[in-house]
């Protein structure tokens, strides 16, 4: 990023696009995207209040680049993920795992940073990724960031084809866990506290559904050799331990701020692992995309118009629990934000 504070979100009348476009500046690496759909996240939801620009799961066109960038070209069709830059040199950075990095800078926590809720987002060209043409624009918004994030969460369990993969929560997160490691070639359990996703889980191609009270113990299943964590409020890793099979793995991938609550000699004797995982890295946010473009994975989503009263729309649908799996702003069914 060049350092300049920026802040391009909803509010450009229709017709000003252009303008708005052409007064905007670029520095030498930074690409100008116009954004056409975004998927709405739950931890949008949560960040309403967070003074921040809102929206992490932008697709759209290069309209214009910078005098250096290489990675990308005009009329291109890229993601913008929550991610928008890192130091670039710590070891992290370095090696790959640059969402890591003690510098990194998100949608949430740094002044210069804006969401894409918007008309337009600029991006250094180290954070946008090229969209492969066979995904539609509305299922590739969400796998910009939630289809990424179990997709990392798998590979850094070292899922294998032979592993059963259990997915707690079926969700907007877990409904794409699911239909990544089925086509991964894993079995796939999923465990739900709603006993009216079963058939929704069938669909996706689960071979397993179980009805799971979070404050009672999982059933014994003793089958699940990676586990991803899915729901929210998760505390207490015992309730998990009955689903594993010898060395299980555990990956959470759900944002929260309460403290988990893990039995040792239970969790150690059988040499189960928990592993952190968020985010992605560059290779494999890219990775998870032309992955799904070569099984064809269709996130279950519901569009609503990019406007102010589509995103209400969509906020409502979220804090009620009826969005079946993603909800994504798209400007196909609207026009612009607008005063």
């Amino acid at each position: 990023m060049d350092g300049q504070k920026r802040n391009y979100l909803a509010g450009t009348p229709s017709g000003a696009l252009e303008r708005r476009s052409a007064i905007i500046s670029l520095g030498p690496l930074e690409v100008l995207v116009r954004i056409t759909h975004s998927g709405v996240c739950g931890t949008d939801a949560h960040d309403r209040t967070a003074n921040c620009g809102l929206g992490h799961e932008g697709v759209g066109l290069v309209e214009r680049i910078g005098s250096e960038v290489t990675a990308v070209h005009v009329g291109q069709r890229v993601g913008c993920s929550f991610q928008t830059h890192s130091c670039g040199c710590c070891p992290e950075c370095i090696t790959g795992y640059r969402h890591y990095c003690h510098r990194s800078v998100g949608q949430k926590y740094g002044a210069e940073e804006h969401g894409t809720f918007c008309d337009y987002a600029v991006r250094h060209q180290d954070y946008v990724n090229p969209i492969p043409d066979a995904l539609e624009s509305k299922h590739a918004a969400p796998l910009v960031c939630a289809g990424i994030t179990v997709y990392e969460a798998l590979l850094a369990a070292n899922t294998q084809s032979r592993d059963r993969v259990g997915v707690f929560g079926l969700g907007g997160l877990g409904h794409l866990a699911v239909m990544y490691a089925k086509a991964m070639g894993c079995a796939v359990s999923v465990f739900s506290g709603s006993a009216a996703k079963e058939e929704d889980a069938k669909k996706l191609g689960a071979d397993e559904f179980h009805v799971v009270n979070k404050m009672k113990k999982a059933p014994a299943v003793h089958n699940v050799n990676v586990l991803i964590l899915c729901g929210g409020d998760i505390t207490d890793i015992g309730l998990f331990i009955p689903l594993l099979a010898r060395r299980g793995r555990i990956v959470p991938v759900v944002i929260q701020t309460k403290p988990l609550k893990i039995p040792y000699m239970e969790f150690i004797l059988p040499g189960h692992q928990l592993i952190s995982s968020l985010g992605a890295t560059r290779e494999n946010e890219q990775e998870a995309l032309r992955f799904a473009a070569r099984h064809n994975l269709q996130p279950w989503t519901q569009e609503f118009p990019m406007t102010e009263a589509g995103l209400t729309s969509a906020f409502a649908a979220l804090d009620d629990g009826s969005i079946r799996y993603r909800a994504v702003l798209s400007k196909e069914l609207g026009n612009e934000f607008s005063v």
